[in-house]
């Protein structure tokens, strides 16, 4: 479908309050728009998932470059939950002692990451740290050690916002990634394996073709790659560092990757930061990644992973420039967030709701968006449970991306099977439902212990935020409607949801109805809201 044509002609009745479609090229200029509720939850939606009353109120209240810079903020360092601390701290895991169940320290690893994203404040630390765990993508399942899955995914926090050269150097010599893509058995007079070296240049940094189709790399530029990434490994246990040199299986010869050559060493840092130095003088490196940040935070009418090529009207404009700007900045990805962020292009109307949700964002956000204040304790274990397992039923299990190339967002998350299912879980999040975590606390000594519980989000306190909420439940209704849709909702639709939430009973005996009354009935709004297409869209 094509957007722009498609909104051109539905302008006159159901364009989203305070916009206007864009009548030139798509700009990088800083917006000059109306910083109102639609743009600022249009940018809180696509950096944090789904913002609180609150959040949208004070953002609002706020101007979009201040609100840029706090989300610009990385957050606060987070660290494990109990039971992977243990493991952590434990210098032999028994993967196969009686009892340990590798599932249950990724149970809770993802429980911990889903929390993070439901109780971080006005960051994009959480959104950026998803965004590289799909770009450089791992699976728990072929790691050897939880350990290094967990530690991967710190590196990813740490440097989220960070420098994005600094971050591709981390990540080829990061203990996740060199077993996950055979680099650890990569040997010099031994066995040279390919994979890291190839995925460094298809998926990582330069991509496999530019947006022309023209290959990027060559068959001899993989292996050349790969010569000079021999000999990365440790010995010892998961606490030994990293290391490569000429007694680690290190190729100590010459190397030439698109017709530059590394000058080989008995060390393998200088050969790495030479290979680097190599693949960012390419002017298609800061394109491809800054496509795949376009896709994520703007618009895709493709799988993320670029395979198909972007507009021309938005290469030229947006990606052309902004890649401009990366290379100049020193590979400095908040700065080209700001720009991107901050742009024309990003508030058009076109863009506003063109995105489709994710498992993680439909399901993180929707208790996000209903909180009222950070949620801890037990109702925390039980909804992250809750989250978790249905996030992965609907195909996005954190920490297990179906492959190197991550997922496929966008159209892929919806069909006739997921839309259903999003239906009802969205129904089981508002009404409640129970749940099950089994927890070891000492992967050694501590039996499993299992934990039943219920958890169940507080409607009517997150409706009470609302003023309309006293005496004017048909103004209720808009209200909710208008925070939590991205899309606005049509007339006839909003009927529907003032139906739902006076259940045939007249405006007028709201304000006298008991509170069991009124949160039943508020139940039965959100559920109404959260059943309609414009909920899928961010």
């Amino acid at each position: 479908m094509n957007r722009r044509s498609f909104l051109t002609g539905l302008h006159r009745t159901s364009q989203p309050a305070g916009s206007e479609l864009a009548a030139s090229p798509p700009s990088l200029a800083p917006f000059s728009g109306t910083w109102n509720r639609t743009t600022a939850a249009h940018l809180l939606r696509r950096a944090i998932l789904a913002p609180t009353v609150q959040e949208l109120q004070s953002a609002t209240a706020s101007t979009m470059s201040a609100v840029v810079d706090q989300l610009l903020t990385p957050a606060p360092p987070a660290g494990p939950p109990r039971f992977v601390n243990e493991w952590l701290k434990a210098s032999i895991i028994p993967w196969n002692f009686t009892g340990v169940n590798p599932g249950v320290f990724y149970n809770e690893l993802r429980r911990w990451w889903c929390g993070l994203m439901l109780n971080g404040g006005i960051s994009l630390t959480e959104r950026m740290t998803l965004f590289w765990h799909n770009h450089f993508a791992t699976n728990e399942g072929a790691v050897q050690d939880g350990r290094f899955v967990y530690n991967h995914n710190q590196l990813l926090r740490q440097h989220s916002l960070g420098n994005f050269k600094q971050l591709v150097r981390l990540v080829t010599i990061d203990k996740a990634m060199l077993d996950f893509l055979d680099g650890r058995y990569n040997k010099s007079d031994y066995r040279l394996q390919e994979n890291y070296a190839r995925e460094l240049q298809e998926l990582f940094t330069i991509g496999i073709a530019d947006n022309n189709g023209n290959p990027n790399y060559t068959q001899q530029d993989v292996v050349e790659a790969a010569r000079a990434l021999t000999g990365w490994d440790w010995l010892g246990d998961h606490n030994a560092g990293v290391l490569c040199n000429i007694l680690t299986g290190h190729d100590i010869k010459d190397k030439t990757i698109y017709g530059k050559t590394i000058k080989g060493s008995t060390e393998g840092a200088p050969e790495l930061a030479a290979l680097l130095d190599i693949i960012f003088e390419k002017e298609e490196t800061a394109r491809y990644v800054i496509r795949k940040l376009y896709r994520f935070f703007v618009y895709t009418d493709s799988p993320l992973t670029p395979v198909a090529p972007i507009s021309s009207e938005v290469e030229e404009n947006i990606i052309a420039p902004l890649a401009a700007g990366f290379r100049q900045s020193g590979w400095e990805i908040s700065t080209v967030l700001r720009t991107l962020l901050s742009s024309e292009h990003f508030y058009d109307s076109e863009i506003i709701a063109a995105q489709i949700k994710s498992p993680v964002d439909h399901l993180v956000g929707t208790p996000r968006a209903l909180r009222t204040a950070a949620i801890t304790g037990e109702p925390f274990d039980f909804l992250m449970q809750t989250i978790q397992m249905r996030a992965t039923r609907l195909g996005m299990e954190l920490f297990a991306p179906p492959g190197v190339q991550g997922w496929q967002f966008y159209r892929p998350w919806i069909s006739t099977s997921t839309l259903p299912q999003r239906r009802a879980d969205t129904d089981a999040l508002i009404d409640g439902t129970n749940v099950s975590i089994v927890d070891m606390l000492n992967p050694i000594f501590t039996g499993p212990m299992y934990r039943n519980g219920q958890t169940k989000l507080n409607a009517l306190a997150y409706a009470k935020q609302f003023p309309s909420f006293a005496d004017d439940p048909e103004q209720l209704a808009a209200d909710v409607a208008e925070h939590l849709l991205a899309y606005p909702a049509s007339q006839k639709t909003l009927g529907k949801f003032r139906d739902a939430l006076l259940q045939g009973q007249p405006a007028y005996e709201w304000a006298g109805a008991s509170e069991q009354v009124k949160e039943t009935r508020i139940r039965a709004l959100l559920k109404s809201i959260m059943r309609t297409p414009n909920y899928q869209l961010m």
